[in-house]
């Protein structure tokens, strides 16, 4: 117990000498890497409000994978505006730093410090998507879907953040996230007021541009350049004079043309997915195991090269992978990269800077964990198990799944110092990411980006990655770091993943790994209905309104694709050329898409009428349907599709999309 309180009295001394808290001193850790190489002074702990299912409290019916994730409140409140739903109700000192949401709408309102009336009142969806100056891009926008905002919100004593059903607003199926800090018994801080937006105008200007171009150092270094063949290792090992930091850590390795990729068998060695996963990187700082993960999985490249820029990482086209992470040592720094695979050059680089090392000074750790196995049953799949005192700062994650059914419905959780339930979880693992409704939209944006996703659906390989810089989780005894494993499907899959800290001196070391491949699973194209004449093959004879294309993304469509047109009025008209190989009579059955934005339409083939169907459903789906039976001559048979309106409850665009045609011969 006497430890204890001696260790809480030397928090409050520490954070009686820091510096205020405010949005002046809070900006700047957004873009400060070196930030995170110490004990936070003053410290704070991190944790997030969400709309994750309640039913995963604690208590004998507990369901710790309860999926539903959304309209869920600390309370609702009946007050002059109305009802308000209760996102967070926080005891300060402390400092929101993060807010998303998959749909936000509805008011938002901030109450400070116990204040009867909110000091913000805001649109949430104008809030989160950037139209709210100073609050546009790079602090707040629209990722894939994921609306985010990041950006400092002190408050001295509390903050009250609440939602409500104004401008169109749903709370009961609101989704969203608030990520905040905690800081240590008496910290001084400054409330936030709209006059920090006007009085840091060019700080935040400043900010945004670093957010936005991230600088790597000039003075990059060779520290080694050599062909290693299998079971070589390119090692470095750096002694100076003076405790020093690695500020930029680059390797460039050689990257296949895509002529040669396509000729060569998934598994080859020599490709470059393989190649960045066959090479493993090892750092050791001050003689302990810091980092042990493959090469590409550490600059979140797992399944090939795929170009990103964000704060701490880059990954260029021609194979340059850059790590802005700064990594602190006392007296020495060895950095080995071995091969495992087909020869293949490397060429390692560096700048470093003096540090001033002191006893409240971390050592940078990543270590890489991979999950091949069953869906079934779910589970919590560990990202992070450490002892010690430190700070994550975040992830990076390839998703390999055989089936285009979403495989991301799981939480993450974050145990911190032993506390009986996560202070951090979350409500799917996109939007942990900061993304929504498993989008395959890619993105990169300051601190996350989704650089894969190869579909249909969420099929075959996703890659993520997401840094918590400006919302690090600290922890003085222990952290554990969780994500379910729920996926839609029962299926064999793989989740590899790497995971990214800082830690005094003597914590948990990485898990070590002996050599990690990609399973070799190859992504066949889906495949066509036999004997189907596919919509997107077939030739547009006329056109008098609307737009046309082949559409692709649907693994529910022969081959994948489909015939789309869009946006007609009534009475434009779509002829297509079908080709008949043999002249003799047909059933034809068409196979077509329905949605709310779909129209009715009335087709003939060759003259012949077939009536009116209406291709509005509350929901995407297709559905096949028999045309009729027609005598066709050999050569191109003509369908005309004229719109003829839509549906009173469609949305009005008029859509049509052919699937495939089957032409089945009865005589």
């Amino acid at each position: 117990m006497m430890i204890a309180v001696l260790a809480l009295a030397t928090l409050a001394t520490s954070a009686a000498l820091a510096q205020q808290v405010s949005v002046k001193s809070l900006l700047p850790q957004m873009t400060d890497l070196t930030f995170l190489t110490h004990r936070p002074n003053p410290v704070f702990t991190m944790a997030q409000a969400s709309s994750y299912d309640r039913r995963s409290n604690p208590g004998p019916n507990s369901d710790p994978f309860a999926n539903g994730d959304a309209g869920q409140f600390i309370r609702i409140e009946d007050t002059a505006h109305g009802k308000e739903y209760v996102m967070a109700d926080l005891k300060g000192p402390g400092a929101v730093v993060r807010l998303w949401s998959a749909n936000p709408s509805g008011t938002l309102r901030m109450y400070f410090d116990g204040e009867a009336e909110p000091r913000v009142k805001v649109k949430l969806a104008d809030l989160l998507n950037g139209k709210i100056q100073p609050l546009a891009p790079p602090f707040g926008y629209n990722a894939s879907s994921g609306c985010n905002l990041y950006f400092p919100f002190p408050y001295a004593k509390s903050l009250k953040i609440t939602a409500d059903g104004s401008e169109g607003g749903n709370p009961t199926s609101l989704y969203y996230h608030v990520g905040y800090r905690t800081y240590a018994a008496g910290t001084t801080v400054k409330t936030f007021t709209a006059d920090d937006y006007t009085s840091n105008k060019a700080l935040i200007a400043k900010v945004g541009a670093g957010l936005d171009h991230p600088a790597s150092k000039t003075d990059l270094k060779v520290l080694g350049e050599a062909t290693l063949k299998t079971g070589e290792v390119l090692t470095s090992n750096y002694q100076p004079q003076i405790s020093s930091a690695i500020r930029v850590l680059q390797v460039k390795i050689p990257v296949l043309s895509p002529a040669e990729a396509k000729v060569l068998p998934w598994e080859d060695p020599r490709q470059t997915h393989n190649v960045l996963r066959q090479l493993s990187l090892s750092i050791q700082f001050d003689g302990e195991a810091c980092v042990e993960t493959p090469l590409g999985d550490f600059f979140g490249a797992a399944p090939g090269i795929n170009p990103y820029e964000n704060v701490p990482m880059t990954v260029n086209a021609d194979g340059t992978l850059t790590c802005r992470f700064v990594m602190p040592f006392e007296k020495q720094a060895t950095i080995s990269i071995r091969n495992q695979g087909a020869p293949v050059a490397v060429k390692l680089s560096a700048a470093m800077r003096p540090f001033p090392w002191g006893p409240g000074s971390y050592h940078f750790h990543a270590q890489w964990l991979g999950e091949h196995g069953s869906t079934r049953p779910f589970h919590e799949m560990p990202f992070l198990d450490v002892q010690g005192e430190g700070v994550f700062v975040g992830t990076s994650l390839n998703v390999t799944s055989p089936v285009p059914d979403w495989w991301g419905e799981g939480d993450e959780k974050a145990t911190v110092d032993g506390e009986s339930f996560p202070s951090t979880f979350g409500t799917g693992t996109e939007d942990y990411y900061g993304y929504a409704w498993g989008s395959s939209q890619l993105f990169d944006e300051p601190y996350h980006a989704q650089t894969r996703c190869d579909g249909p659906g969420s099929r075959g390989h996703t890659s993520l990655n997401r840094w918590q810089i400006f919302d690090p989780i600290t922890y003085t005894k222990s952290l554990k770091f969780t994500v379910e494993m729920w996926h839609w499907a029962d299926c064999i899959v793989t989740f590899d993943h790497a995971a990214y800290w800082y830690s005094k001196p003597g914590g948990t070391p990485p898990v070590h790994i002996d050599e990690a491949l990609l399973p070799p699973l190859k992504i066949d194209p889906i495949k066509p209905i036999e004997g189907a004449i596919e919509g997107e093959s077939l030739v547009i004879a006329q056109k008098t309104g609307g737009e046309t294309e082949a559409q692709d993304g649907f693994w529910q469509c022969s081959g994948g694709k489909q015939l789309w047109w869009r946006d007609a009025a009534p009475g434009n008209k779509l002829v297509i050329r079908i080709p008949v190989k043999e002249a003799g009579t047909y059933e034809v059955i068409a196979n077509f898409c329905k949605a709310v934005d779909y129209g009715i339409h009335k087709m003939r083939l060759n003259g012949q009428e077939i009536a009116p169907i209406d291709f509005f459903n509350d929901g995407l789906t297709w559905k096949k349907e028999t045309l009729g039976t027609f005598v066709l001559p050999k050569g191109d048979a003509l369908l005309e599709v004229e719109c003829v309106g839509a549906n009173p409850k469609a949305q009005s665009r008029n859509m049509f999309a052919l699937d495939y045609l089957l032409l089945n011969k009865k005589g």
